[in-house]
C-alpha cells in the first residue's frame, strides 16, 4: 500500500472526509484529494499532524506496510501435526531399532525363525509408522492382532475366534484353550468397533 492509498484508508477507517481532514491540516481539500492520488507528496510537517490525527507512529504512516503486518501475522504451521508427525517417525525408527536389535540377539542365541518371529512385530510397527500417516495406531492394532493370532494357532490349542460359536470346544469346560479362543473374539470385535469409528469419523468424512 502506497502513502496516498494509506492516507485514504485511514481517513476512511477515522470516518473523516477530504474536508474534515484539510480542515484539522489547514490546507486545501485539493491538496488532500492530490495526497490521496499520489500527484503529490505531504510535507513532513503534515505527515506528523496526520500520524496524530490518525494516532499511529510516523514510520507506520510512511512506510504503510507495518500495520499490516499487525494485522495479518504469518501463518505458522500447524505445530499439532509438525509435533504428531515428529513422535511417529521417532516412534517408527525406535520400533524398527528395537526389531533389528532383537533378531540379531535371537539369530546367535537362537535360530531364524524364532528370530523372525519375536523381532516381526517391532520391524511391521516400525514400518507402519514411517509410512502410514492415518490411524497408525489402529493399522498396528491389526498387524499386532493377526501375528499374536496366528502365533497362539500354530503353537497353541487355541481356535479361531469363531470358535467360540462351536459347541464342542466347551466338552471339557473353561479351558485354556476357550479363554484364549474368547479373548481373541473380544480383540476382534473392539478392533472392528475402533476401525468402523475411524472411518465414519467426521474427520475423515471431511476429506
Amino acid at each position: 500500500m502506497n502513502l496516498g492509498e494509506k492516507i485514504l484508508d485511514l481517513r476512511k477507517k477515522k470516518g473523516m472526509s477530504q474536508g474534515d481532514l484539510a480542515e484539522v491540516l489547514n490546507v486545501s481539500r485539493q491538496s488532500v484529494s492530490k495526497w490521496e492520488t499520489n500527484s503529490s507528496v505531504p510535507d513532513l510537517d503534515k505527515l506528523v499532524k496526520m500520524s496524530e490525527v490518525f494516532d499511529i507512529s510516523l514510520d507506520e504512516m510512511v512506510r504503510g506496510n507495518a500495520v499490516e503486518a499487525d494485522d495479518n501475522p504469518p501463518k505458522n504451521d500447524n505445530p499439532q501435526k509438525i509435533s504428531s508427525l515428529e513422535k511417529r517417525i521417532i516412534a517408527g525408527f525406535s520400533l524398527l531399532g528395537i526389531g533389528i536389535v532383537l533378531f540379531s540377539l535371537l539369530l546367535v542365541l537362537s535360530d531364524f525363525l524364532s528370530a523372525i518371529t519375536l523381532a516381526s512385530p517391532f520391524l511391521l510397527t516400525g514400518i507402519i509408522h514411517l509410512l502410514v500417516r492415518k490411524h497408525t495406531g489402529l493399522w498396528c492394532g491389526w498387524t499386532l492382532y493377526l501375528l499374536v493370532s496366528q502365533y497362539l494357532l500354530e503353537f497353541t490349542s487355541a481356535r479361531p475366534f469363531w470358535g467360540i460359536f462351536q459347541r464342542w470346544i466347551y466338552q471339557y469346560g473353561f479351558t485354556y484353550s476357550v479363554a484364549v479362543t474368547w479373548a481373541m473374539a473380544i480383540l476382534f470385535g473392539i478392533l472392528i468397533l475402533l476401525t468402523y469409528r475411524a472411518v465414519n469419523s467426521p474427520a475423515a468424512s471431511g476429506e
